[in-house]
């Protein structure tokens, strides 16, 4: 009888997991058993691996065989191998070698599965948790220099803001895509309701008036292709509001461009930057 244990230790992105899978070939027939622990522990890292080392010497009595078995973790051979004088039917092999080799390939093979049927559950409660959330709604504008610069910014209802500063866009269309993008790229993990005062660039993103001709306007059409890409499997709804009519959301993104673009322009120090911007979305915070 030949078998594997191959154990798998997690501690990354909140994950607290130990996997032991315990692979068997007997009278030409593959199985696997896959052992797990919710925590990283030591007690657990040990306690999988000495569970399938039991199954297997289970497994061994029933069949009546002896058992050459390759344990894949060092920290865990050395174990068994310090036990193994107690069990006469099991001999180690220190080395993977033929069919050592493709038995734990088919043990890795059942973690990989496992490994992707856990990332399934956690996508789908991702997207459960998210359709349960509100839209976050967030606005974005541009503002153009006289020259060839633009800067850009984006804030949502709560106050978080992101601003940028594009020193080589001409177009002052592209510009208000590029604040759309910004919030596309930055606001992930909600639904988004994106307010904007630029009809141009809803018009760009096929919006509104799907059917008009569009202006020649290489910028603005390589950012509006962009966005459409990165909009594939998100849910984002745009609404245009009238620029400069005292919506307090779009007031405050429009006050942020002009700020991140002044602020090149005059070549303000970051911390002055931040302390802008922080003056700038306190009224948010103040009715969030």
């Amino acid at each position: 009888m030949l078998a594997v244990i191959h154990i798998r230790r997690n501690q990354r992105n909140r994950v607290q997991l130990v996997r032991a899978v315990a692979t068997w070939r007997t009278a030409g027939d593959t199985e696997s058993r896959l052992f797990t622990y919710d925590d990283a522990s030591d007690a657990s890292f040990y306690g999988a691996g000495l569970d399938a080392f039991a199954l297997i010497l289970e497994i061994s009595v029933a069949v009546s065989e002896p058992i050459l078995l390759h344990v894949t973790d060092n920290k865990l051979r050395s174990e068994i191998v310090a036990v193994v004088g107690a069990f006469p039917s099991v001999t180690m092999a220190g080395v993977a070698r033929g069919a050592v080799v493709q038995l734990s390939l088919a043990a890795l093979d059942v973690l990989d599965a496992d490994n992707l049927d856990r990332q399934a559950v956690a996508a789908a409660r991702e997207c459960e948790q998210i359709a349960a959330l509100p839209d976050l709604v967030v606005a974005t504008d541009a503002s153009k220099s006289r020259r060839r610069a633009v800067g850009v910014a984006c804030v949502s209802k709560e106050g978080d803001r992101h601003q940028k500063m594009l020193p080589n866009i001409k177009s002052a269309v592209a510009g208000e895509l590029l604040a759309t993008e910004l919030a596309v790229d930055r606001f992930t993990g909600r639904r988004l309701h994106i307010l904007t005062d630029s009809q141009a660039a809803l018009q760009y993103l096929g919006i509104t008036y799907p059917d008009r001709p569009l202006p020649r306007d290489g910028e603005a059409t390589a950012v509006a292709d962009r966005i459409r890409r990165s909009l594939v499997g998100r849910k984002v709804r745009f609404t245009w509001v009238r620029g400069h009519d005292g919506h307090l959301l779009n007031e405050t993104a429009g006050r942020l461009a002009v700020a991140v673009r002044r602020a090149y322009e005059s070549q303000i120090p970051a911390e002055t930057r931040r302390s802008i911007a922080d003056r700038t979305v306190e009224p948010l915070w103040a009715a969030a």
